[in-house]
């Protein structure tokens, strides 16, 4: 399934300017047919996950990015983390 920029906008509260500023960094890739631009619903529900641990953790978008695509690598770094830091 396919949302419009505008939808994926409105749905997770963004702003265009930060939605191209999203697309400039890579982190999502929208489709143009027709003048408009398009984002699968995968993109919709990866950008909800990094917006939320970018808006309720602090983190900068390429944590947020790191800890959605790949949350086994980030655990793991916090765990070794606390691990030495107990020693």
């Amino acid at each position: 399934m396919y949302f419009a920029a505008e939808h994926l906008m409105s749905k997770l509260q963004i702003s265009e300017a930060q939605l191209r500023d999203l697309e400039a960094r890579g982190i999502v890739l929208g489709i143009t047919k027709g003048g408009r631009t398009f984002y699968s619903s995968r993109d919709l529900y990866r950008l909800k996950g990094i917006l939320f641990f970018m808006r309720t953790r602090g983190f900068s978008v390429e944590q947020a990015r790191e800890y959605v695509d790949e949350p086994g690598v980030l655990v793991s770094a916090v765990q070794n983390r606390s691990a030495v830091d107990g020693m």
